[in-house]
């Protein structure tokens, strides 16, 4: 069974548009940090960032991990 999440036109558009000195701006919306991206070529940058941050925060959590392991 499918479930759809039909939104209306209007409540779509308004979610990903970006309003700027009078001009609307189609965008779109990053699943991760919900943050509007126009032009829409530049998400796959925006997600390698993500994965960037991701990977500098597993490197930094490694490093805890052992300095509290040499601790005990």
């Amino acid at each position: 069974m499918e479930t759809s999440s039909a939104a209306s036109p209007t409540s779509a558009t308004s979610e990903t548009a970006i309003n700027f000195d009078n001009n609307i701006f189609h965008a779109v919306l990053c699943h991760r940090c919900g943050t509007k991206i126009y032009p829409a070529q530049e998400m796959e940058a925006h997600l390698d960032r993500h994965v960037i941050k991701d990977m500098f925060l597993d490197g930094e959590l490694k490093k805890l991990q052992y300095s509290m392991g040499r601790m005990r």
